[in-house]
């Protein structure tokens, strides 16, 4: 997913975030990583071509700083599978300071107002090496514990369902509780110096399909573009946005790429579009 369209009469006021800015990029947990989509990471934690890799299980956060150490499980060697700590950047201590948070996929997420959602992973700026925002799905069954529209908990029924974007320095402590039965796992409480309100006008994740849909509406309108729409393609993941195809000239393959930036939600674009007659 990357960030989702809200119609201008919706109750959702939330902010839709677009632009180049910095080169976002989502982790979930439980994702694969590869080398290639983690940059900043210090050359001492490569030890081989594409490394390192593995299952995303975990990341401890410094919220003060946005420093980031990502726990991965990797299961190369036959029968053992190792589980690493990696620094997201050469900027920051190697190994996760005494102030870092233990952030959890399934984490449930509590503001001053009370429980709203899920944590699902964090967005990762691959020029820096920070942590900028946590991925929180917002819970569906808001209006369980709405009395009436005065009702704090009420400003998230504008969001209900949805992911959204929150500051990592709104993160303030985590604290692990016993499993609802002895045989399951503790879980972990993340708490945010934060009101529902805040939250609900946070960045609100769009669908990769309504992304792509974008782009082509906005190519199909664009004359310089329009005639050569059968020779162009475009798919997204996560906000990432890749073109290919081929054009007749570098200024139509730029003002390709512009038209994709001018779509709200995009984090980043890898254009692969050729240039050929």
């Amino acid at each position: 997913m990357a960030l989702r369209h809200l119609e201008e009469d919706s109750l959702n006021s939330a902010r839709i975030i677009g632009g180049e800015g910095p080169a976002r990029r989502i982790f979930r947990f439980g994702q694969k990583l590869t080398g290639e989509q983690v940059p900043t990471v210090p050359a001492r934690f490569r030890s081989g071509p594409g490394t390192p890799s593995g299952r995303l299980l975990a990341i401890r956060l410094r919220p003060t700083t946005g420093d980031g150490w990502l726990r991965l499980r990797s299961s190369k060697m036959p029968g053992r599978r190792l589980i690493r700590t990696i620094p997201l950047s050469e900027t920051q201590p190697p190994a996760p300071t005494p102030d870092s948070l233990e952030l959890r996929g399934g984490a449930s997420v509590r503001c001053h107002d009370g429980y709203i959602g899920r944590l699902h992973g964090v967005t990762y700026d691959a020029r820096s090496g920070s942590v900028l925002d946590l991925l929180v799905r917002v819970r569906g069954n808001v209006l369980a514990d709405v009395s009436n529209s005065r009702d704090p908990l009420a400003a998230l029924l504008a969001v209900s369902g949805q992911e959204v974007l929150l500051a990592p320095a709104w993160a303030i402590s985590t604290t692990h509780m016993p499993g609802p039965l002895p045989f399951l796992p503790d879980t972990i409480v993340l708490l945010l110096q934060a009101s529902a309100e805040q939250v609900a006008s946070a960045a609100v994740v769009r669908g990769d399909g309504q992304l792509v849909h974008d782009i082509w509406r906005n190519w199909n309108e664009n004359p310089a573009i329009a005639p050569y729409a059968g020779r162009l393609d475009v798919s997204a993941h996560d906000g990432t946005v890749t073109l290919r195809g081929f054009l007749p000239s570098p200024r139509q393959r730029a003002t390709a790429e512009l038209d994709a930036w001018h779509v709200p939600g995009i984090l980043a674009i890898q254009n692969q579009i050729e240039v050929r007659r």
